[in-house]
């Protein structure tokens, strides 16, 4: 048996890709039909308790949340449009995903979402970093020297083996004389539900510290933050927080950000037949 928020998520990608009202009788018949033997016995059960994770879903994301739900009905909104919640479902159930979106779509949301919260100003560190106007690897870490000045100038010619050091955002809520002590903040994120364990770990801050003249360590407050599109269970956060980490999963990453881009938005229309075809079992 699968876990009630799991059929949640598959309720919500369902009730989208229809575009119509999904109601917990519904739910009860199609679930009465997937389950085997005897647990179909229990399918009353399971419709009532993914309604209630839906009505905790809608209450904790109010607006950001793409559908209405009344306890009994789940019914696509507005918002439906221009959803991040829909994008970390397509990411987290779909499988012809664009690695643009798994990287720099994704990692943008997370980055907004962290900059609200840690009210400060972020830059996407992790590879593929070159854009328009970040053609060599010391240009970025210079963005990130000027968010930083104790950091002094960068070091590092190259990134580690094309890639990157390990850690996708960096946001710093700087006081207005630009000096220590200040928040910095390094994140990592992970889209793959069965890699995510994985992540988050693969190297500490100094060796990111390392391509600078100097470190922030010591004047600084320096945090780190681990991101994902599920939703994470109290064990799933156990395991990556601690005294100097936090986690954002889709809740605390879509009530801050709950607009996603044109072109993800055009990615999930594309799949919309696949989301009807995800089992709730």
């Amino acid at each position: 048996m699968d876990n009630i928020s799991d059929i949640a998520d598959v309720v919500e990608l369902h009730a989208w890709a229809n575009d119509q009202p999904y109601s917990i009788s519904s739910l009860k018949e199609d679930l009465e039909a997937a389950l085997p033997g005897d647990n179909s016995e229990r399918a009353e059960d399971y419709a009532r308790e993914t309604f209630e994770e839906i009505s905790d879903r809608a209450r904790l994301l109010g607006a950001a949340y793409p559908f209405s739900v009344d306890g009994v009905t789940l019914t696509p909104n507005d918002r439906k449009s221009d959803s991040s919640y829909l994008f970390c479902l397509g990411l987290c159930f779909f499988e012809d995903i664009p690695p643009d979106f798994r990287t720099k779509e994704f990692e943008g949301i997370v980055k907004a979402a962290a900059e609200a919260y840690f009210r400060g100003k972020g830059l996407r560190i992790g590879a593929p970093w070159r854009t328009e106007d970040i053609r060599e690897y010391p240009d970025l870490l210079q963005l990130v020297s000027d968010l930083i000045p104790d950091l002094g100038p960068p070091t590092r010619n190259r990134a580690p083996n094309g890639g990157d050091a390990g850690w996708d955002i960096v946001v710093v809520n700087n006081f207005a004389d630009g000096k220590f002590s200040r928040i910095i903040a390094l994140g990592n994120c992970a889209t793959g539900r069965t890699d995510w364990l994985k992540k988050g770990n693969e190297t500490g801050p100094n060796l990111f510290w390392s391509f600078f003249t100097r470190t922030p360590m010591g004047t600084n407050v320096c945090l780190t933050f681990f991101a994902v599109p599920f939703l994470m269970t109290e064990e799933d956060k156990l395991r990556k927080v601690s005294d100097t980490c936090l986690t954002f999963d889709r809740i605390r990453i879509c009530e801050r950000v709950p607009s996603a881009s044109q072109a993800v938005m055009e990615w999930l229309e594309g799949n919309r037949n696949n989301a009807l075809d995800l089992s709730l079992i």
